[in-house]
């Protein structure tokens, strides 16, 4: 029997996907798992309608729209009748991610938080506080005064201090932390709300580092040398990122790089991106298929994704396991990644979020990097954008 894998992503997971497989098959030598490469991304449902696929890999912001379009099977009941407990050997905010009509859609494996990667040779923490003071450390966290202060203190001729990429994800973070938001629902999301009152006074906040040519690289260095690069280069000191970013800073920094959680408006938040395994709705092995699943998202299956370095591990008994933590790799500060998960927001379970992201996105850039900016026009253009996506009934009739 074939097992057709729809897989994404890098190489580095790319190749862990063919690990999984390969020990999979040692075990079970009636079974052949075939490796299928998709795109994935906005292009993942009409591939998974064009491939005769068993089991597919698919992110939360895709996974709306397969179940909109029946392209997937609810993988809770099958998974349970295989010894599958999900009350305590998984991660809450992952199983939430995949979770729709009473039923587990797709079965997460990785549940990566946005962190803070930073250069411990160029963060100055002692000087964020008062002598004699506490500095700073993975457990307390910190604020965003002292986040922006420690990117002031860092910026000099060829360093600037942090890079933040201008996407919905951070501002979700930034914002929830300051007890605000961009969505007026984060259920059933109908509109941003970039305009109100409470989220305007968050942006501000965090617009006024982000957006300080002084200690974040300019449009014109980032298209010469990206926030990763200048990172890995020591040319920046600090950034926002997920466990995705491991593995290849691992390749390109010249130094040891850790992680701490975001900095706090008021409190400490942060987003997650969810990755999982999706049962085909159109499979004819499903028996073969779940077996693989459930294989893939626990014990030694887990623990394979964990070693690339590049995943968080859902499988809560593997997150606390070495293949996760990793002495000796960087970043030591591995757990704060466990941390941010329980501290962290999904971005809305709707199948026009990729689509919004996409049109909003180019605005959520001209507010970071634009040297000049009108907030009175530009927020409310961002929201009326939003409702022509997320409800385009409501914005016509309007």
């Amino acid at each position: 029997m074939t097992l057709r894998f729809g897989v994404s992503g890098d190489e580095v997971l790319r190749a862990a996907y063919e690990k999984l497989g390969r020990v999979y098959m040692n075990a079970h030598p009636e079974v052949t798992v075939e490796l299928v490469g998709l795109q994935g991304g906005r292009a993942l449902v009409d591939e998974v309608r064009a491939e005769p696929l068993d089991v597919f890999v698919a992110t939360n912001e895709e996974a709306p729209q397969l179940v909109m379009d029946e392209l997937v099977r609810p993988v809770d009941q099958l998974l349970e009748e295989r010894g599958v407990t999900f009350g305590d050997d998984y991660q809450r905010r992952g199983l939430e991610a995949f979770s729709a009509e009473q039923a587990l859609q797709c079965m997460p494996y990785d549940v990566s938080p946005l962190v803070v990667f930073y250069n411990p040779g160029l963060v100055p923490f002692r000087r964020l506080v008062e002598p004699g003071g506490t500095p700073p450390s993975p457990t307390t966290g910190w604020t965003w005064a002292q986040f922006g202060r420690a990117a002031r203190l860092m910026s000099r001729q060829g360093v600037r201090g942090a890079y933040i990429e201008p996407r919905l994800d951070t501002l979700i973070a930034l914002t929830r932390s300051a007890g605000a938001d961009i969505v007026d629902d984060p259920q059933v999301a109908t509109t941003l709300t970039f305009a109100d009152e409470s989220t305007r006074a968050a942006l501000e906040v965090i617009l006024a580092v982000v957006r300080d040519p002084e200690i974040t690289p300019t449009i014109e260095q980032l298209e010469k040398i990206d926030g990763v690069r200048r990172f890995a280069l020591e040319k920046v000191g600090m950034m926002f990122g997920t466990r995705a970013l491991v593995p290849e800073l691992r390749q390109r920094a010249r130094f040891d790089f850790d992680v701490f959680p975001l900095p706090r408006l008021a409190r400490t938040r942060s987003v997650s991106d969810v990755t999982g395994f999706c049962l085909s709705s159109t499979t004819e092995h499903a028996e073969a298929a779940v077996d693989f699943l459930a294989f893939a998202t626990k014990d030694r299956g887990a623990e394979i994704l964990a070693e690339s370095g590049a995943v968080v591990p859902a499988h809560l008994p593997t997150l606390n396991s070495l293949a996760f933590t990793q002495p000796g790799e960087a970043p030591s500060s591995a757990l704060v990644f466990d941390e941010m998960v329980e501290r962290s927001y999904l971005v809305p379970f709707n199948p026009t979020w990729p689509e919004l992201r996409q049109a909003v996105e180019p605005e959520v850039m001209t507010m970071f990097d634009d040297p000049v900016i009108d907030l009175d026009l530009l927020l409310p253009r961002i929201d009326a954008e939003s409702r022509a996506i997320l409800t385009p009934e409501q914005a016509t009739s309007g």
